[in-house]
């Protein structure tokens, strides 16, 4: 599954970087899904857009965002399509709007992870006009490269989060969020020879640096100028940070299962080829301060509808390998068709609230055995108990074995009582054992038929 890593900006700012599940990886085909390439004359860089037309899915799109317009990456100008030239049309440093569109042959299957700004309840930008977030990484030669460069104004509204997060004393409830061409991919594909490729489109055939980061950096715009009808933003930077372009906790994944031994599950993080505590501990051991958050949510399934009926978190700072016991209450269980668990593990920095993130989902078709109340058994309303003795069948004597020579042979009792077959039969309780006889007595056979 995707797995996140957490990053503090600032006080108010939280960033999400999702990377695409190596195993299943979410993929955009180039022609269902354009991609547009501008070259910056002022870095001798590039940036990379997808079309607008895709902006419902991808977020990531000429018009809002920005370019720097200098070396040093302090003055930027709007992109705004809406305005009667763009400005990439007007400035000669930057590529022309006719230019953008690359052309695939044959047309190509992109990776992308996604990047989440959550913003703090109540955030009211610092008094700046705006955010500018550049995702950036670096090229062979040093120039970067542009992931995105999402211009986010005060006037622009968020995405309200429906489930919002309480994380280091602070509230998240709101987040905007966009998709970049995952780097892990484009770097370990990229060669010389191959010009149908996005790394070298993206890299004008260079390639990027060995193990290239990817570098996040929100700029505030501390004031805006209009010039000939194009918005240019003077920007300071408000804080800039790095992560791996893959995610190196690969190993580490949540996990959801039935209990063998009991009605419940058992909710977890495991650790490929050794254990949650010794993972947190060698995280420890490289100057972190590490806990673990397990948060739950179940969802029903009514109809086509998932609804979720219950969310809880629970807190771990020892005894890491001890799993949650979880016993989910299903509220619909009449109606009901199945329910899932979607389980988050969150392991939290305490130290510089940096967040490693794996998520889990089980979905089960079980809900009247989870459901309100327990499944009974009716005994009636006067439950009355049974006289069970143990008595066996009448023996018609077939099952007698004669000893002696002859077939009519009589026996003696002694010998009779040696050679009958003994039937036992096991009853679970006894209600009386008064009157129960047992005898022996000698018997003369008349005849013997088979």
């Amino acid at each position: 599954m995707e797995s996140s890593r957490f990053v503090q900006l600032s006080e108010d700012i939280l960033v999400e970087y999702i990377y695409t599940d190596q195993a299943d990886p979410t993929i955009f085909n180039t022609s269902a899904y354009p991609i547009e390439i501008m070259r910056d004359g002022y870095t001798n860089g590039s940036y990379f857009f997808n079309t607008a037309n895709v902006a419902a899915t991808m977020g990531n799109y000429r018009d809002i965002s920005a370019a720097a317009i200098n070396a040093d990456k302090t003055i930027y100008a709007s992109l705004n399509t809406s305005v009667g030239v763009p400005y990439n049309d007007f400035d000669t440093q930057l590529t022309p709007t006719s230019q953008l569109l690359q052309s695939f042959a044959p047309n190509l299957d992109i990776e992308y992870d996604r990047i989440k700004i959550h913003f703090v309840a109540g955030y009211s930008f610092d008094d700046y006009d705006g955010v500018i977030f550049d995702i950036t990484t670096q090229r062979r030669d040093g120039a970067p490269i542009n992931l995105a460069a999402i211009n986010f104004l005060r006037t622009d509204t968020p995405v309200f989060n429906p489930d919002p997060f309480l994380l280091g004393g602070r509230l998240y409830v709101t987040y905007i969020e966009w998709r970049v061409p995952a780097l892990f991919y484009m770097n370990n594909r990229f060669v010389t020879s191959n010009p149908n490729l996005l790394s070298y489109k993206l890299t004008e055939g260079r390639g990027f640096i060995p193990t290239p980061p990817i570098t996040i950096t929100a700029k505030g715009i501390s004031q805006t100028r209009v010039e000939n009808g194009f918005d240019f933003y003077d920007v300071q930077e408000i804080n800039s940070v790095s992560i791996l372009s893959r995610d190196i906790y690969d190993n580490l994944f949540a996990q959801v299962i039935e209990s063998e031994v009991g009605d419940y599950f058992e909710i977890s993080g495991q650790v490929l080829g050794s254990s949650l505590a010794n993972f947190i501990a060698t995280l420890n051991s490289q100057g972190g301060n590490y806990v673990a958050f397990h948060d739950v949510r179940v969802n029903e399934q009514i109809g086509t509808t998932f609804v979720e009926t219950s969310a809880q978190a629970f807190t771990q700072t020892t005894d890491f390998d001890n799993p949650i016991l979880f016993r989910p209450i299903i509220l619909n269980s009449a109606i009901a068709v199945s329910f899932s668990i979607d389980y988050t593990l969150r392991l939290f920095n305490r130290d510089d609230s940096t967040q490693i993130v794996k998520r889990a989902r089980l979905l089960s078709f079980d809900v009247k055995k989870y459901g309100k109340r327990l499944m009974k058994i009716n005994l009636g309303t006067v439950p009355t108990v049974a006289k069970v003795y143990n008595r066996l069948q009448p023996d018609d004597g077939r099952r007698i074995v004669l000893g002696g020579t002859g077939v009519n042979a009589a026996e003696t009792s002694d010998q009779i009582a040696q050679n009958l077959v003994v039937r036992t039969q096991y009853v679970t309780s006894f209600r009386d054992r008064l009157n129960v006889k047992a005898s022996i007595s000698p018997v003369k056979i008349q005849n013997i038929t088979e």
